[in-house]
Order: C-alpha cells, then structure tokens, then sequence
C-alpha cells in the first residue's frame, strides 16, 4: 500500500486535492466547484487510492477512522460512511463504477489512479529501487519525508477547520418534514414531532418558529401543506435563515434506512450528512434521536452542550410510535382552536404510553382552554411530576407551568423562567410567558419590555399583540399605538389585535377612533357591544350599560356572558345600585363560574352588602388555592377587606390590604383595575386619613391602561376629591370634582354616588 500525503490524484471522473481533501469532478459544468469531503469519507477514500484497486477490509477501515474505539456500532458507521461516498461520486451499490463491495469482505476502487503531481512518500515503480539497497532512502531522506506529512497533516486539518459549518445564535434553521418513503403512515407525523423535540432541544439550534414557517408558507402563496426539503429551502432563503435540515425513512428489507442532511437553502448541496439502518419498528425513535445528536455534533454543537442536552429521544417524548402519531393529531387539532376534538386523541395518547409526559402538558392546555381548570391543574401536576423524563427545555417550560397553572406559585414559576432564559436567551416562548408572571406580579413596565423583546425575536400577529398589551396595560399609549400599525403593515390579523384598537381608543377617549373600530369590528359576535356596555358605564350611563348587556347575551358565549355580567354587578354596587347589583349577582349565581369570576361575584356582594356570601366565597377559594400568590395576596385579601368596610372596620380593612401593596397592579383575569387601592383608599377616607386616602386614589389616575375599562377608574376622581377635602385642600378638591362631573357630566341622574357628589361639590363652591 502507498502512503499518500499531498498533491492531486485522478481516478475516474474526479479529482482529488490530497492536502485539502476536496474533490472536482472534471465533468462538471462549473469546473471550480469542489465538494469538502467530510474527514471520515476523506480518509476511506485514501485509503480506497492507496491501495490501487486491491481490497480495503472492513476491519483495516475501523482501524484507520477508529483506533481509539469510541464507536460501538461500527458496521452501521462504516456503511454510512461508503454511503456518503458514494453518493459524493455519484455512485450507486447496484451500479457500481467507482467502488466495488466485496461481500463479507471489504471495498476496492474501480478505475485506474493517476498521480498529477508528486507526492512525497510514492517511490517511482521501479523493480531495481526495491531491491538494490544503494537506491533505498536514507534515513535525512526519512526524516525530511516525516516532516512534509506532518506538515500534509496540518494544512488538511487547517482546511477541515477552516470550512466546517459554524452557527451563529442568531442564525435560524428550518426543519422540513420527515419523507416518508415507508408503507407505513404512523411515521407521517409522529417522527415529526419526535425529531421537533430533539432539535429543539438544545440552545445551540435556533430553529425557525411554526408561527414564521407558516406565515412565510402564506407569503410565498403555498398552500398549508407538508414541509418538503424543496419548500423548506423556499423558506429558508425568504426567511435569511442558515439552513435546511431534512430528514427521511424508507424500507430496507425487512427494516428501514433513516437519512439526515443539513442543506444549503441556495443550491440545495449537502452540507453534512447522517443515517443509520434500523433493523426494528420499536427502535425509530431511539435511532432518529441518536442520528440526530451525530448531526448535530457534524453542523458544530459543541462536545459539552452535546452531551449535556441529549436526552434519548425515546425518553424525552414516546418510544411508541402510535402515542407519538395519536398525540400530534390531537394537539393539531388543538391548534387549529377544537380542544374538544382533541382531548380524547390526547387522552388515547397516555393510554398507549402512560409516560409520555408532553402529553400530559397538552391534555392540561386543552382542559384550560375548555375552563376546566381542576383538569387542567391535574394533567399539569402529572406532567410535572414525570418531567424528568423530558428535555431540559421542556422541562423548564413543565416547571413554570406546574407553578403557574396548577399551584399559583408566581415566585416558583419567575425562578423557573429566569433558570429558563439563561439557557435559551433568545427562546419567544419563555419570553412571552415571563412576560406573562411579570404582568400577573403587577410589574407592568418590564412585562411590556420583555414583550417588545418577545415581538423582535419572533415577529407573528400573536407577539404583536402580546407586546400591544402590555404596553396598553402600562400605559404606554404610543408603544401600544406604534405595535398596532406594525401589525398592520405586516398585515397582521387576530381577534386580539382587533379588540386592542378598539380597548385604545376606548381608554384614551377618542369617541371618533372608537366609533371608527366599532364599524371596523362589527362582524366580531357581540365585541361591539361588550365596548359600548363598558364606554356607557364608565360615564355614568348604567341603564344603557345594562340594556347593552341584556342584547349582548344573544351573541355571547356563556364565559363572556358570565364576566359582563359579573362586572356589571360590581359596576352597579359602586355606583350605590344595591337592588341592580343584587339582581346581576342571583343571575350570576346560576352560572358556572370560573375561579376568578367566583372572586369578581364575591368582591361584588361584599360592596353591595352580601358579607356573608362574600366571606364564604372567599373562604372556599382559599382553600381551594392555598399556595396561589394571586388568591392569597390579592383576591382574598381585597374581598375580606371589603367586608370589613361594610362592617364599620377601617383599621381592619386597611390590615388585611397591608401586605397586597407589592400586587396591586396585578393582572388576574379576576378584578383587576388596582381594586386594593381602591379599597385600601376607602378605608383610609373612613378612617380620616385623607393624605393616604389621596395617594391610593392617584394610584388609579397613574394607570389609566389598567384602571381605565372600568367604572373605578373615573370613581377615583371622586374619591380623590373627598380625600383632599378631608385634607383641607378645598382648591385641589373643587378640581378633582370637576374632573369626575366633567366625565360623568350626562350621567344618570338617579345614581346615589352621582347624586350625592354633585352635592358635595356644590358644598364645596360655597
């Protein structure tokens, strides 16, 4: 055998750089286009060369590119590595021209070799040089040839070096489909969510969000289809991102042969490739997961990240092929908006694989989205505790939403969330639900700053939205105003992003941009009504808002039903209207509630009388929620401090608000609209504490995104104004009575608080 180690061999139709490991096919329209062999297949193809037509043994191959041992299953590497040489050259196993199989033996290279430059280390073929000792090398001979291959060597490896495939974090990557080349339709979808969580996995992988992939699908007017290679690098190129990796199965006798290739998004030429024959049904996922991890490790991952995020495949979502099949067709149909659909194929899912943890996550999201939220808390809890049979990633996601959704745990879930954004800095889900604590925390600001954050990394209608909301619940008018017209030169369009038009002009008082958004959104059930019921409370008309609420019922669903009719309950009570408040409440008493509307009817009974009731609802969401940060430190404490207020307790009412401070711009999805301070101020009037008084009122003023939907937030005028006449300040509080009769300046005239503010501020003139 020869020892080849620099300069250029031609064997067939293909050239060989020996330094750099690049073959040129000399029949190529491009005649400077080369293929970067990868090192494996470099180094059989020189061995193929040097031996000049003779046998290559399988185990002289293992020895060359495995001295050390580190592969176990070398045949399956040896014969994807022939493979990827083959498939370099153009060759074929059936059709061979270039390499030949020798079976149960080894390989030979089938043309005739020419050397096209010298290459140290070849002695001319010359019978008398072999034998006659004079003509043998001596040992300066040797030892200046040592020195040229060490340098061969080290140019090769400089070139490997300098042409590998690097990521940068920014840098995305489209995930095509799974070809399925099989008979066998189960692997359609369930290989796809199975190599989904594989590649997302770990944070060297930035893969292209489903959201984006499908949003540029609509731009290149493709239809919602399946992700072909060819269709994921038309996605690729539109979206700037780094590469394509496609993947495929097919039969193999009485197995299959999995393939994986990193493709450019231009040319489509392999960048890296990978696969594995499989010999049994069950071990497909387990090889799909281990194929991947060889990819991964071939497109750069590093050995340290490789190792750490690599859960087994089968493991982290389901060995069972059917659970992974069934559980994707549930949770598409989930995502298509039919959690009722999709809950028995969920369901089916943990019956065939009752560890297939994700799907426990899956089957809590469809019962949340049903308000179920018992079963949702249930399936949650099951999740969390197999969590260690996940990813790390979605381990961290399990974390924050067992201690979100299922314990109430904010400060848990924000712990969980922060460890997450650590790993994945640049993730849009993590992100939008840190987002999401920080709002339910009443830390509005950063909510609205990670939001913006989440919107960047990933622009789609939702995150538009996301970010349009926050900055609306911070009061952040031209952000919110300035995510809203970028959604619409995108051409964004979502129930959420028509609904935050219509709240903007609702809260800032533009009748004419309400007005504008009404007409604009009237095909939307009942949402224009819902607006025109609030923007008539909240000027004091209250027989037009409940004569709205009556016509809104024939267009509502029975959630949204039940909150209108649950706010309008508490609308009533703060405007004095105790036998209208009641009548809403007996109403609402027949509906079934949600946790946080049972806390809206329980604050409403208590400002309209109803101690009692409110105590014994309040007692019962307690227990129910022992450890939930938002029942114990905002809606218990706000409902028990409103009772005291009716019992003539101040002092009281005022203890129980002491340690509610931290929350009261919470986000709850219950009565939100800084209702603590609003309490807390009112106990503060009762007792004679104007100055308190006056700054928890203001409080409301400050945060017109959060206060300004509701009847408080025009009450806090008001009541600001009792509170600096309780200070002395009669100027300030002429003001503050104007500013309130100026919104309330047509209201109705038989509301008690309108009639006896009107009094008061004629008391005051004089």
């Amino acid at each position: 055998m020869h020892t080849l180690q620099s300069g250029h061999v031609r064997f067939g139709a293909f050239e060989l750089d020996l330094s750099t490991g690049e073959l040129r096919s000399i029949e190529a329209l491009d005649p400077n286009s080369k293929i970067l062999l990868r090192e494996q297949v470099f180094l059989v193809l020189r061995m193929l060369l040097e031996r000049e037509g003779k046998i290559v043994t399988r185990e002289e191959i293992k020895g060359r590119l495995w001295p050390d041992h580190t592969i176990v299953d070398f045949d399956r590497s040896i014969n994807a590595t022939i493979k990827a040489l083959r498939r370099a050259l153009g060759d074929s196993a059936d059709d061979s021209r270039y390499i030949e199989t020798l079976a149960r033996r080894g390989y030979r290279l089938m043309p005739t070799i020419e050397y096209l430059a010298s290459a140290p280390g070849i002695a001319p073929r010359d019978v008398t040089a072999e034998t006659h000792p004079a003509k043998r090398p001596n040992r300066r001979a040797f030892a200046t040839v040592a020195l040229l291959v060490l340098g061969a060597v080290g140019v090769w490896r400089y070139e490997i070096y300098r042409h590998r495939i690097t990521l940068a974090p920014t840098d995305t990557i489209v995930l095509a489909d799974v070809d399925n080349r099989t008979s066998d339709p189960v692997f359609d979808d369930a290989l796809n969510t199975a190599l989904h969580h594989e590649m997302d996995q770990t944070p060297y992988l930035n893969l292209l969000g489903l959201g984006k992939t499908h949003a540029t699908m609509a731009q290149l007017k493709l239809p919602p289809t399946r992700i072909t290679a060819e269709i994921a690098r038309q996605i690729c190129s539109k979206t700037n991102s780094k590469m394509v990796i496609a993947d495929s199965i097919a039969d193999a006798g009485n197995g299959y042969r999995l393939e994986m290739r990193a493709l450019d998004c231009g040319s489509g030429a392999t960048l890296v490739e990978e696969g594995t024959d499989i010999g049994a049904r069950n071990q497909v996922v387990h090889e799909l997961g281990a194929t991947a991890a060889r990819l991964r490790r071939e497109v750069g991952e590093p050995a340290k990240s490789l190792a750490r995020f690599n859960q087994p495949l089968e493991i982290a979502t389901s060995a069972s092929l059917e659970a992974l099949q069934t559980g994707t067709e549930g949770w598409k149909l989930f995502l298509a908006g039919n959690p009722q659909a999709a809950l028995p194929l969920l369901q089916r899912g943990v019956e065939l694989d009752p560890d297939f943890a994700i799907l426990y996550e899956e089957i809590g999201d469809a019962n949340a989205a049903l308000t179920r939220y018992d079963l949702m808390a249930t399936g949650m809890t099951r999740a969390y505790q197999l969590r260690d049979r996940m990813t790390e990633k979605d381990r961290l996601n399990t974390d924050y939403l067992y201690y979100s959704h299922a314990t109430g745990e904010l400060d848990k879930a924000y712990s969980a969330l922060l460890r997450a954004l650590e790993i994945f800095p640049r993730d849009a889900v993590f992100h939008n639900n840190l987002a999401h604590t920080l709002l339910a925390l009443g830390q509005l600001t950063r909510a609205a700053d990670v939001e913006d954050e989440t919107a960047r990394l990933q622009p789609s209608p939702l995150h538009f939205s996301s970010a349009a909301g926050a900055n609306l619940n911070a009061s952040r008018f031209k952000e919110a105003e300035s995510w809203l017209a970028l959604a619409e030169a995108a051409k964004f369009d979502s129930l959420n992003l028509r609904i935050l038009r219509s709240r903007l002009a609702f809260i800032q008082g533009n009748r004419a941009a309400l007005d504008q958004a009404f007409n604009r959104e009237a095909p939307v059930p009942g949402l224009v009504i819902i607006f025109r019921e609030r923007y008539e409370a909240l000027q004091g008309h209250l027989g037009s808002s409940d004569r709205q609420l009556q016509v809104s019922k024939r267009s509502l669903d029975p959630g949204n039903i039940s909150r209108a009719l649950l706010l309008s309950a508490l609308q009533n009570a703060e405007a004095g209207e105790a036998i209208q408040a009641r009548n809403s409440e007996d109403e609402a008493f027949q509906s079934k509630l949600t946790q946080g509307q049972r806390m809206t009817l329980a604050l409403s009974l208590a400002r309209s009388g109803r101690t009692d009731e409110a105590n014994r609802i309040a007692d019962e969401v307690s227990q129910e929620s022992p450890l939930d940060t938002i029942v114990q430190k905002y809606l218990v404490p706000t409902v028990r401090a409103a009772v005291k207020l009716q019992e003539r307790d101040p002092e009281a009412a005022i203890e129980l608000l002491r340690e509610t401070v931290q929350y009261d711009l919470a986000y709850t999805q219950s009565f939100d609209y800084l209702y603590p301070a609003y309490i807390r101020g009112l106990a503060y009037l009762e007792s004679g504490d104007g100055r308190s008084a006056a700054r928890e009122f203001q409080k409301l003023i400050d945060n017109p995104g959060l206060c300004g939907e509701f009847i408080t937030g025009a009450l806090a005028r008001l009541q600001l104004g009792r509170a600096r006449r309780l200070m002395g300040d009669n100027a300030s509080a002429r003001k503050s009575y104007e500013e309130f009769l100026s919104i309330w300046k047509d209201a109705d005239p038989d509301l008690p608080i309108y009639r006896q503010a009107k009094a008061e501020y004629a008391q005051l003139r004089k």
